[in-house]
Formats: structure tokens, C-alpha cells, sequence
């Protein structure tokens, strides 16, 4: 069984991008990534995690513990951890709750339980977000609690609440432009049913 200590071990606080209020937990490794090895990943061979997980020696077995977590203590006990934390942080209070900075769901299990982690965290008031391409999964209670940033048009879950953020090579105009810093923005935190464009770079 993990103690509360443990599970907020593996809890990132904001990053360069981020602000310190928003918490971070993946749900594996983009070097595992079933969205890749299942063709959904609009951008898999540039993948900024998989970037950093070559890069610096920490990250990888990082998310691999945090893969080991995901789904292996209850929602109710994993969101206790994270105020009881939260309560005691002055500076980095959880706001927000961010999920898959990197890697994806696995199986339909995943998503059920991040979805209790988020009506639990909603009912308290935190804001979840986070991003996927498994539109092949049903992320139908997911949406309910959290906003859902997709990157596929599998499934049409755009209209069913989700955001759509696509790749392009150049922003068209026509559409929000992603402009890679949550510090300055919000949208897919708070606004549903837009495509955002990320001008790769």
C-alpha cells in the first residue's frame, strides 16, 4: 500500500510552463505510449516528453513509478494525499490538476479511475485538465469532470465537449493558437468544443 508520503512523491508541481498551483501525474511513459503504437498520436516522432526522457536520466523511471501508482490505490485515498499536501503548502496550494504530460490510457480502466480522481477533485473546487489521443476509449465521464483536450479527429468527441488540438506546420488564422505556456493561457482548461492549433516547432 502506498503512504500518503509516496503518493505525493510522485505528484510534479507546475514546471517552466505551468504555474506551481497546477499538480501533474502521468499515467505512463511517452517511451510506452499506447497512442503511438496504436497510430493515434498525431505527433509521435515529436514527442516532447519522449525529448525529455532521452535527455535527462530521472524523468523516465519517474513516470514509470508514476505508471505503477495510476489505478493501484483508490481515488478516494490518492485525492486525500493530494490535499492533505495541498493544506500544507503555502506557496503551491493545488489549484488545478493536469493529466498525461506524457504517455497515455491504457485500457478503459485508466479512464475510470482518473474520472472518480476528477469528480472528487471538481466537487473540491480544483480544476482538472489534461490531453489524450485515445478516442478510441470512451471518454464520455471523463468529460463530465474535467476538460478534455483531444488530438485526433476519431470519434468526433469535439462535439461531444472535448477540445481538438491539432499539429500545423503554420497557425491558418482561423483557429486559437496553442502559445505554449499555460501561464499565459487557459483556454484548454476552461473552454470546450474549440480547435486549437500547435504550430510545431
Amino acid at each position: 500500500m502506498y503512504t500518503e508520503s509516496q503518493i505525493n512523491a510522485l505528484i510534479r508541481r507546475g514546471n517552466k510552463k505551468l504555474p506551481s498551483t497546477t499538480w501533474i501525474f502521468n499515467c505512463g511513459t511517452a517511451r510506452d505510449c499506447p497512442s503511438k503504437a496504436l497510430g493515434l498520436c498525431q505527433c509521435a516522432d515529436k514527442c516532447y516528453a519522449m525529448k525529455a526522457e532521452r535527455m535527462y536520466k530521472n524523468v523516465l523511471p519517474f513516470r514509470e513509478r508514476q505508471r505503477a501508482l495510476w489505478g493501484n490505490v483508490t481515488p478516494k485515498r490518492f485525492v486525500s494525499a493530494l490535499f492533505l499536501a495541498s493544506n500544507r503548502s503555502r506557496t503551491r496550494a493545488m489549484e488545478s490538476f493536469r493529466f498525461n504530460e506524457a504517455g497515455d490510457f491504457s485500457t478503459q480502466q485508466d479512464i475510470n479511475w482518473l474520472t472518480a480522481v476528477c469528480k472528487i477533485l471538481k466537487q473540491a473546487g480544483v480544476s482538472c485538465y489534461g490531453y489524450t489521443a485515445r478516442t478510441d476509449l470512451n471518454l464520455t465521464g471523463l468529460l463530465k469532470h474535467s476538460s478534455v483536450n483531444v488530438s485526433n479527429d476519431k470519434r468526433n468527441w469535439i462535439d461531444k465537449g472535448a477540445n481538438r488540438f491539432r499539429a500545423v506546420k503554420q497557425a491558418t488564422g482561423k483557429n486559437p493558437v496553442c502559445p505554449g505556456s499555460c501561464k499565459a493561457c487557459s483556454l484548454c482548461q476552461k473552454v470546450r468544443g474549440l480547435e486549437i492549433e500547435i504550430p510545431l516547432h
